[in-house]
């Protein structure tokens, strides 16, 4: 059983963009693994060309270690099309796309694999996350998902401290596995397809594994084995704008593909008065700026919400959103 399981390649997916140092630190936590048949799809997500070069080079010093396949975009394709991308080209059974603001335990592939091994109905399975500059704190330890509120996808655990009777310690089925470090199997995106690129990022993971679960797949939460995210608690005002437009237009998307339509209507009533608060509090402080997204992160999400529903082409609408998310960015640099 050990033999058979350690000879079973796994292709672990990872995004960089503009951040090499993040970047080698999580490589360099991979060639601690115990399990040693896996291979590194790294795509280098539209950095500067001198950040390219950089990483490039630095990787070079792994190659004794790990086998790095290192591809890059000229443009940054975002959560869903970068992963996307590099997947179509991983060569292993099991595929995990893996954030590289992650460091993992050195137990880590083995203890993912060998769960999948013995759980034939798991599609998707993410391990144990925990803050990296406080590792007292949990990040990710399951998750719930309700419809009939406008906070549909909550994180069990987010930023609580890790309690000492271990009832996190056991492995649950959940609502979804984070996008953070997910496990899956390779044939079962044969059948339910690629990330939905249409989300960019934010709630794609969740869309993904409510898919596998109509083929009657579970997700489950296995804290066997731990990681550490570098995240913060407290994000500066560019990021968190942009990440707002997002979750806005992300969360309807999710919502009109998965929901009743009862829990879609309960749904819409919190939302949009939620939503109308934020308008008129931003209006108020003359945020004209932060008025307009809003209304248009509403606007888009509904529509291409709808199209998702009816399995309608979001093309058109993906290329808009594109670089219409790319004139925020630079509009963000000055504010």
């Amino acid at each position: 059983m050990i033999l058979k399981l350690m000879n079973k390649l796994v292709s672990l997916v990872i995004l960089n963009y503009n951040n090499n140092d993040y970047t080698m630190d999580c490589l360099k936590s991979l060639k601690k693994q115990t399990y040693k048949s896996f291979e590194v799809i790294l795509l280098d997500n539209g950095s500067k060309y001198d950040f390219y070069l950089e990483l490039k080079k630095k990787i070079t010093h792994l190659e004794k270690d790990l086998k790095i396949i290192l591809i890059r975009t000229k443009l940054n394709l975002f959560f869903t099309g970068g992963n996307n991308k590099a997947i179509k080209i991983a060569n292993g059974e099991y595929i995990c796309l893996l954030n590289n603001d992650t460091i993992v335990s050195p137990n880590f592939i083995e203890k993912m694999v060998e769960f999948f091994e013995v759980n034939l109905d798991a599609g998707m399975i993410s391990p144990k996350i925990k803050v990296y500059k406080n590792k007292n704190f949990l990040w990710y330890a399951g998750a719930e998902i309700n419809f009939r509120k406008a906070h549909i996808a909550n994180l069990r655990g987010t930023w609580e401290r890790d309690p000492s009777d271990q009832r996190y310690d056991k492995i649950t089925a959940t609502a979804y596995a984070a996008g953070t470090a997910l496990f899956l199997r390779k044939s079962l995106i044969e059948k339910i397809g690629l990330l939905d690129e249409v989300f960019f990022m934010y709630f794609e993971e969740t869309d993904w594994n409510l898919r596998a679960k109509k083929y009657g797949y579970e997700s489950y939460y296995v804290p066997t084995t731990i990681i550490y995210h570098k995240v913060t608690r407290n994000s500066n005002k560019k990021p968190s704008l942009l990440k707002h437009f997002f979750l806005n237009r992300n969360t309807q998307i999710l919502i009109w593909k998965h929901a009743t339509f009862i829990n879609l209507l309960v749904f819409y009533l919190k939302f949009i008065l939620n939503n109308l608060k934020v308008i008129l509090i931003a209006f108020i402080q003359k945020k004209l700026y932060s008025v307009f997204l809003q209304l248009y992160s509403l606007w888009q999400g509904f529509r291409i919400g709808i199209k998702r529903r009816s399995n309608r082409s979001c093309r058109k609408n993906l290329i808009k959103d594109y670089y219409f998310i790319k004139r925020i960015e630079k509009k963000l640099e000055f504010f």
